[in-house]
């Protein structure tokens, strides 16, 4: 299973559950985002490996426990996305909701200990801060300020973590976006990684992986995080 993979159909899932009514498919949606977590969670620091590979043979598995070896922002930012745009269909009766609500502020409290202190930003590789090669990277930042922004308006963390996300979302504007004559710009994203036989999942890995500008893997979250936190704000 990688982490990243359940924004990918999970989203989707509970939304169709819910307009077509199908209950069935959201308890296989909360199935997913529950397993994976269970599976993919450091307990020393609460942060969610990529990958998990039940029968511990991929290459970047480790033979024991079947993970892969770090923590990828992207990954944690796609999979905390997952979680509350799940969470919003899900009926306060759901017999899982109550258990996923209390994973996703867990996460979130797990994110806030790893946040950049001077910046508000998150690193490529989360648990390695300042370790020669790694960066502060914009798409997982923007994922997990939209994850807080949102949850704090639905309810789902404390205010307490308000200020975590609203210095991550000032950290992207004033750090990762500039503006010239050609528009808007959002710089230092990840133009991509996996966990594959030639992508062995390793610290230099992670760090090896182009870095570009105006993808849309952060434009779009980007776009997603600043109307959560300009709503955010209009609460208060």
């Amino acid at each position: 299973m990688w982490l990243d993979g359940l924004y990918m159909a999970s989203p989707f899932l509970a939304e169709y559950a819910k307009v077509f009514e199908r209950p069935e498919l959201m308890d296989e949606a909360a199935h997913q985002i529950l397993l994976i977590e269970r599976k993919t969670r450091d307990k020393r620091t609460g942060l969610l490996y990529h990958g998990w590979d039940e029968s511990k043979e991929q290459e970047w598995a480790d033979s024991l426990t079947g993970l892969s070896s770090h923590f990828w922002s992207r990954a944690m930012g796609w999979y905390s996305m997952a979680v509350v745009d799940c969470l919003e269909h899900y009926p306060v009766t759901h017999p899982k909701r109550g258990t996923i609500m209390g994973i996703f502020e867990r996460m979130c409290h797990a994110l806030a200990r790893v946040q950049e202190p001077a910046t508000g930003l998150w690193y490529q590789v989360l648990d390695q801060g300042e370790r020669k090669g790694n960066y502060l990277e914009a798409t997982g930042s923007i994922m997990f300020v939209y994850a807080m922004a949102k949850g704090q308006r639905l309810g789902y963390l404390n205010s307490g973590l308000r200020s975590v996300m609203l210095k991550g979302y000032q950290g992207i504007i004033g750090r990762l976006v500039t503006e010239d004559e050609q528009g808007v710009h959002l710089h230092q994203i990840c133009h991509g990684a996996g966990l594959s036989h030639d992508r062995n999942g390793s610290f230099d890995y992670y760090i090896s992986e182009a870095v570009v500008s105006d993808h849309y893997m952060g434009v779009g979250p980007l776009l997603l995080a600043a109307l959560e936190v300009e709503r955010n704000l209009e609460q208060k």
